[in-house]
C-alpha cells in the first residue's frame, strides 16, 4: 500500500512526518531516520532499511577473492609507511 502525504518545510526547514507514515515504517520520538538523495529522488529509511538497502554495495570493489582481497590491504597497509 502506498501512502502520499503533503507536508510542508516550516521556517527553519523542518518537516513533520504524518502519523501514519510513522507508523507504517515504525518510528517513534527520539527515533534517528536516514535521508539521502538518489539522482532527484529524496529517500527517508530506518537505519536498519538503510543498511539492508547498501548490503553488499561493495562488493567485488577491492577484490573478487579472500585473496585478491587480502593482497590490496597488505598493499594499502605498505603505502602507510
Amino acid at each position: 500500500m502506498t501512502i502520499t502525504k503533503l507536508v510542508k518545510l516550516n521556517k527553519k526547514g523542518q518537516l513533520v512526518i504524518p502519523q501514519e507514515i510513522r507508523e507504517k515504517m515504525g518510528i517513534k520520538t527520539e527515533d534517528a531516520v536516514v535521508i539521502f538523495t538518489r539522482g532527484d529522488e529524496t529517500i527517508l529509511l530506518t537505519p536498519q532499511k538503510y543498511a539492508e538497502y547498501t548490503c553488499g554495495l561493495m562488493k567485488g570493489t577491492w577484490g573478487s577473492s579472500k585473496k585478491e582481497v587480502d593482497a590490496y590491504i597488505n598493499e594499502e597497509r605498505g603505502s602507510w609507511k
